[in-house]
């Protein structure tokens, strides 16, 4: 008797789609639903950690701190070779543009993968239409803690087309903060304007 069920795996390559005819299921490479909103976090999470531990991301970081220079803190003017610098995505963050990107593929009713979000993802930063500043790590972890205003002036990359072309597929708390970002400038933050190098050198 054989008891190799790798025979009964078949392929659909057209479609991308394991089946096998003992069994009534298949498995697809690409999906167009998600069962509960759980899943559909944990499907952000997922390609949120495969962006960020891709060669690709790497080099864009790279690129910008080491080629483009931009490798001081915007708030306190620290430079790398003093402290860690971190890029900080700001509008959008990257899991609101990872939902966007997703939401969009839902409403089109189109099929798509892990890999199919992060290869659109790693396009809009190659294409520089995402925006993202430089912090230290503290004041990047301040930032997230809600102790931080970072005024867009700062904000680097092309934010506005996101805001232009991705706003609908967001929803409506994650406006509201995209929104607040956008309207925190230089002289409404929260923190002096003195505290910081930063401050002084945008001027009165």
């Amino acid at each position: 008797m054989n008891n190799n069920k790798e025979q009964d795996i078949q392929s659909n390559v057209e479609n991308l789609e394991l089946y096998s005819d003992n069994y009534p299921f298949r498995l697809s490479l690409r999906i167009s639903t998600f069962e509960s909103e759980a899943g559909f976090k944990k499907f952000i999470k997922n390609c949120e950690n495969m962006l960020r531990k891709s060669s690709e991301y790497r080099l864009w970081r790279a690129y910008i701190v080491d080629v483009l220079q931009i490798n001081h803190c915007m708030i306190t003017h620290e430079s790398m070779d003093q402290v860690t610098i971190d890029v900080h995505h700001h509008i959008p963050s990257l899991s609101v543009l990872l939902s966007a990107l997703v939401n969009k593929k839902l409403e089109e009713a189109q099929e798509f993968c892990t890999f199919d979000i992060c290869e659109e993802a790693i396009v809009l930063h190659f294409q520089n239409k995402i925006g993202y500043t430089t912090l230290i790590s503290s004041m990047h972890e301040k930032f997230h803690n809600g102790h931080l205003d970072i005024p867009i002036e700062v904000v680097k990359g092309d934010y506005r087309y996101f805001v232009a072309n991705y706003s609908r597929y967001i929803e409506e708390d994650e406006l509201d903060v995209i929104n607040s970002r956008l309207a925190r400038t230089v002289h409404n933050c929260s923190w002096a304007r003195d505290n910081y190098p930063v401050a002084a050198s945008m001027g009165a």
